[in-house]
């Protein structure tokens, strides 16, 4: 979602996509024809959208072929600057070495943390960071907050945040409309319910679940046994499936408070929780509806609400935490309104026309 949001912004003489496939070939709904070119290359292996992991020596397999064929694609289209994308590690190697074989501008551009991340199993994880890093004429980064990280830790002065983005604001509606009073207030949260924010999700359902005045619609492709199997009690929320990005924004219309949750702990590294900016963020931002966040103190996403008041945080590991925030936001219609207009207006800063100018920009000033 954030390459494809991003390429949405360049005309096809200026950016070409290169990146992986199954053995099936699918067209990507919604895809602008007239934008950007996207090339494959077979690399992947499996089942039901699921097990990539158990096929990491298939990819590893095709290394060879893969930096080969991105060399054949950098002569056939004239590329003049070539940029890596990370989490595929694979793939940040190859086009690495690719440019450096043909001698042309190469930048890499990290959605998350490599080598802090203690997931990351690759025994060569150090080795090949430092490679992209030091052959890397600008190191994209999705947040400030990895800037601010990657400086202190590395001592370079080339990381440059390029966030997520968007490219078409929703219609214009009525003013933001939430009576003061209700019986029940339907709560509503987006996203990809792993070890990024499951901890924070699981307290949110064990906050509300004596609650009758609060109910909890969850829409993600993870499948409801898998949620379940990971802790979550289905007796708490309503599993409603996947949801295309273009039909988020009309069905958050429907509740009356959207709800953003963060990890605290987990399966991640600790520089992991506190650098990542979730991507569903932008979609709530846009909603018109107050925004409650479950977070931890010191991350990035912190900062990020403190600074633009966009949204209500709680920052504690408490369920009565949660409950007095919701009790907030349903009890003070100023303050209602307050988050909401400062959401909109935060949401500017990653509109995609904006953030694609300053990206060129960015590449023609390169040192």
């Amino acid at each position: 979602m954030i390459v494809e949001n991003l390429a949405q912004n360049f005309q096809p003489n200026e950016l070409t996509i290169f990146g992986s496939r199954t053995w099936k070939l699918k067209d990507v709904p919604g895809r602008n024809s007239s934008g950007p070119e996207f090339i494959y290359f077979f690399s992947e292996i499996y089942f039901f959208g699921r097990g990539n992991r158990y096929f990491r020596w298939f990819r590893k397999l095709r290394f060879k072929r893969l930096v080969a064929t991105i060399e054949k694609t950098i002569r056939e289209k004239h590329i003049t600057h070539l940029i890596a994308v990370y989490p595929n590690i694979e793939y940040c190697l190859a086009s690495c070495r690719a440019a450096k074989n043909l001698n042309i501008p190469f930048s890499s551009y990290f959605h998350n943390t490599y080598i802090e991340n203690t997931g990351i199993t690759d025994t060569k994880a150090a080795v090949w960071q430092e490679e992209i890093f030091n052959n890397s004429e600008q190191i994209f980064v999705m947040s400030k907050g990895m800037q601010e990280f990657y400086e202190k830790k590395y001592r370079l002065n080339k990381f440059i945040p390029l966030v997520h983005t968007f490219n078409k604001y929703p219609l214009e509606k009525n003013p933001y409309d939430l009576p003061k009073r209700k019986d029940h207030y339907k709560l509503v949260a987006i996203g990809n319910f792993n070890e990024s924010n499951l901890e924070a999700t699981k307290r949110l359902l064990e906050a509300i679940k004596h609650e009758p005045r609060y109910s909890l619609s969850i829409y993600t492709h993870v499948p409801k046994l898998l949620l379940e199997k990971r802790g979550m009690d289905s007796n708490y929320f309503e599993h409603m499936g996947a949801v295309a990005p273009h039909e988020i924004h009309d069905v958050l219309q429907e509740y009356d408070i959207c709800i953003l949750t963060h990890g605290f702990i987990g399966g991640y590294g600790k520089v992991e929780y506190g650098t990542i900016f979730p991507t569903r963020t932008i979609p709530l931002l846009l909603s018109g509806k107050p925004i409650l966040v479950h977070s931890p103190k010191d991350s990035f996403l912190n900062s990020f609400i403190e600074e633009h008041q966009c949204a209500h945080l709680v920052d504690i590991p408490e369920t009565r935490s949660i409950l007095e925030g919701l009790e907030r936001i349903i009890n003070d219609t100023q303050y209602q309104q307050e988050l909401v207009e400062h959401a909109t207006k935060t949401a500017k800063l990653f509109y995609g026309p904006n953030v694609g100018a300053r990206l060129k920009k960015q590449l023609e000033e390169r040192p």
